[in-house]
């Protein structure tokens, strides 16, 4: 499964399982997300991110660190 770099409300970033209206460890908010922040330990508002706006330092770094898996 694809994997989709996010940021959480605090500034993490992530990789996550993002498939457009389809939540199974989330739940939706207006195009958001609420879910397990894996940099912040904490449920954290969540949204995609569009990757043109990071350096290839920060996209490399998210790609490393992975949200929680489908149950």
């Amino acid at each position: 499964m694809e994997r989709t770099i996010v940021r959480c409300d605090k500034g993490g970033l992530y990789s996550s399982i993002w498939i457009p209206l389809v939540s199974f460890k989330a739940i939706r908010a207006n195009g958001a997300r609420i879910q397990w922040c894996p940099v912040h330990h904490r449920f954290q508002r969540t949204m995609p991110v569009d990757l043109s706006a990071l350096t290839e330092a920060e996209r490399t770094a998210a790609e490393r660190v992975h949200d929680l898996p489908i149950p």
